[in-house]
């Protein structure tokens, strides 16, 4: 077995590989090969335990995540994880990976998807609304699905968005990177929008006009008390793309829509769909398309598996015997 931390994790990947890795993941989602009880969720006096396992014909495995929100009164991070990874046939323990890169990696993966699958191929700029792990990750995976020709920038965070700006101009040479004042301004110059918050109220004025034209990646909002979208953007949609069932009770940006009656429950649709080919189009007279992300334990064991076996070309990690 072997043991991969990081910074040799970010060493073996290739983002066209992650995203072709994570494209076949929702092919074994829409043909049911596989298998993902609901994850366990464990608390304990203000700390809690997740088990997030999943089994396919060929590999399986668990991603274990802690969360202790007292942590950030220390300087320390509130959440921390390990993906452990399984034979498929024999059941050896293969590898135990930094789980929270590979979150950030999939999660990534999973928002370009909806841009190769459903953004219009003229589509040139980019909107990014969050500064944290996946507004540095979103856009460098989109741009790899996507020749953009400039990245549109917010967070109420002036030093995030600041770093954030700096980091994407030193990675990505070539693409006008602006930090912009306000959420609005970053719709207003997007054709693509990807929004990575915790946001609990919309992030937009609840105007239908404002959000033609456009797809959006709604990639935070990842309790039922979020939100980042307002009414008007469900009002546009002919369907709302999500990425597995779970998003039904876990996110306000499904949740309340369906409450609202602003959207149908025939209206919510498996993404999984799309990368089949069942469902051909998901634009409508507004040309505007929503795809909704909670993630699932699926993500992450195509993604450790891809990972450990570039590890075990190229001879990275540490081995372990147990």
């Amino acid at each position: 077995m072997i043991i991969l931390n990081s910074e040799e994790i970010d060493s073996l990947v290739d983002r066209t590989e992650l995203i072709h890795a994570v494209e076949e993941a929702f092919r074994i989602h829409a043909a049911g090969n596989f298998a993902m009880p609901v994850r366990t969720h464990v608390d304990y006096r203000n700390k809690t335990f997740l088990s997030m396992p999943c089994f396919t014909d060929s590999f399986f495995g668990a991603k274990l995540v802690s969360l202790v929100p007292a942590n950030t009164e220390k300087g320390l991070p509130p959440t921390h994880g390990i993906v452990l990874l399984n034979d498929g046939t024999t059941g050896e323990p293969l590898a135990v990976m930094n789980g929270a890169t590979i979150t950030a990696l999939r999660t990534a993966a999973v928002g370009s998807l909806s841009i190769e699958y459903l953004a219009d191929q003229n589509a040139s700029r980019l909107g990014v609304i969050g500064a944290g792990v996946q507004g540095l990750h979103q856009p460098l995976f989109a741009c790899t699905v996507r020749q953009f020709t400039s990245i549109h920038l917010y967070d109420c965070r002036e030093k995030a968005l600041q770093d954030l700006a700096h980091k994407l101009a030193a990675l990505l040479p070539g693409i006008k990177i602006s930090a912009e004042k306000s959420s609005l301004d970053v719709l207003l110059n997007s054709d693509v929008l990807i929004t990575v918050t915790n946001s609990e109220n919309p992030l937009f004025p609840d105007d239908r006009a404002l959000f033609k034209n456009k797809h959006f990646a709604a990639m935070g909002s990842y309790k039922p008390e979020m939100r980042e979208y307002p009414e008007a953007v469900f009002r546009n949609l002919s369907c709302l793309l999500i990425d597995t069932e779970h998003a039904l009770h876990e996110t306000g940006d499904v949740i309340t829509p369906l409450e609202q009656g602003w959207i149908s429950a025939q209206q919510v649709i498996p993404f999984d769909r799309v990368v089949s080919g069942e469902l051909q189009t998901a634009a409508n007279e507004n040309n505007v398309t929503f795809f909704k992300s909670v993630g699932m334990a699926l993500f992450d064991m195509v993604t450790a598996d891809l990972i450990y076996h570039k590890a075990r070309q190229k001879g990275c990690g540490t081995e372990v015997r147990l």
